[in-house]
């Protein structure tokens, strides 16, 4: 069956969505904090496509501190899955979160969320000139402090060495039927 199967690619813009908080200064200042306690804590390092220190993939179920920034994401998530992709039948939640501390030469591997339905970052603690975030069309974002950026989780991205710090949360979204 497999031999029979043509493949054949339809190019169609996929969006990525991006937003700086408006209570940024606060909301960074609070987690900035949340993730230096937690890495004093749980200073062991997750094995994965980044290559700098992160959380475990449940931190959102290990540390409540957490919640204000899933709150907010959850509540962009939502907000893009209706009215951008009109999708009222399945709710997103949040599977996966993770806290990342970047330092000098530390890099994510290109790769992709695919089973997931969006995938976010937010920038609690960036250094002026740190590496974009790079999609597989070469389009790069440049993080800013208290900036969220969502996309849909089969999006390849990676993250260069960077030459300055990245303190960011990561997030994967899957749904379940209404």
């Amino acid at each position: 069956m497999s031999s029979g199967i043509k493949v054949q690619h339809v190019i169609k813009p996929t969006p990525v969505f991006t937003s700086v908080l408006e209570d940024r200064v606060k909301m960074n200042k609070y987690l900035k904090q949340v993730i230096l306690e937690h890495r004093e804590k749980y200073p062991k390092s997750n094995t994965s496509n980044v290559k700098a220190w992160h959380s475990d993939w449940k931190t959102h179920e290990i540390n409540p501190k957490f919640q204000p920034i899933l709150d907010r994401s959850l509540e962009a998530v939502n907000f893009i899955n209706k009215n951008y992709f009109h999708c009222k039948t399945m709710i997103p939640y949040i599977s996966e979160m993770w806290a990342m501390m970047y330092e000098n030469n530390n890099f994510a591997k290109r790769h992709s969320h695919n089973t997931c339905i969006f995938v976010a970052v937010y920038y609690v603690d960036v250094g002026d000139g740190c590496s974009p975030l790079k999609f597989q069309d070469d389009t790069e974002i440049v993080p800013e402090n208290g900036m969220l950026i969502i996309w849909p989780g089969m999006l390849h991205h990676e993250v260069p060495p960077t030459k300055e710090k990245r303190m960011c949360i990561s997030m994967n979204f899957k749904h379940k039927e209404l």
